[in-house]
Formats: structure tokens, C-alpha cells, sequence
């Protein structure tokens, strides 16, 4: 399991604008979107895929996928994968 980072969390556990800003998505209409700093924000990301405006599911979990694979976390890793079938299947697609 990764360690917390100071200053990503307030007291309550919410996400903070400092880690949008430096975590987030990156480019227009997304920026700040689905910061992934943590397991934690990892799986959140991975559940709320579908609910952004502006971003899509696949490219949600490319980042999550980038960063568990960074920071060799099986446990992301093996949702990101039960998260593409379950698109997959969703979209009626072989792909």
C-alpha cells in the first residue's frame, strides 16, 4: 500500500485544489478532473468513471492504469482490467 501524501486530503478526507491541480486530468473541459494520487482516489476514479463531463470512461482508466502500473499496485491493476470487461460488455463490442 502506498503512503498517504500530506497535503492531498483535508481532515475529513475530501480531496483537496492543490492535488486537482497537480493529479487531475490535464487539458480542456477536464482539467482537475478525477485526481488519482492514492488507492484510495484510484478506485473512486475507477467507480465514477462514467459520471465526468467532458472525459471519457477509457481515458479515466488510461490514467489510473498509468499510475498503478507506476507504482506497482496489483490491487488497481486487476480493478482497471474488471472495469474495461465490464465496459466492454456494457458497449456490446468484442474490442
Amino acid at each position: 500500500m502506498t503512503t498517504r501524501k500530506r497535503g492531498m486530503r483535508t481532515k475529513k478526507g475530501n480531496v483537496t485544489k492543490k492535488a486537482r491541480k497537480k493529479s487531475g486530468m490535464k487539458g480542456k473541459g477536464k482539467k482537475g478532473k478525477f485526481p488519482v494520487f492514492d488507492r484510495k482516489s484510484a478506485l473512486s476514479a475507477i467507480k465514477l468513471r462514467h459520471h465526468g463531463k467532458g472525459v471519457s470512461a477509457a481515458a479515466v482508466l488510461r490514467k489510473v492504469a498509468a499510475w498503478a502500473s507506476a507504482h506497482n499496485d496489483r490491487r488497481v491493476l486487476r480493478a482497471v482490467a474488471r472495469a474495461r470487461e465490464v465496459d466492454r460488455k456494457r458497449r456490446g463490442g468484442k474490442k
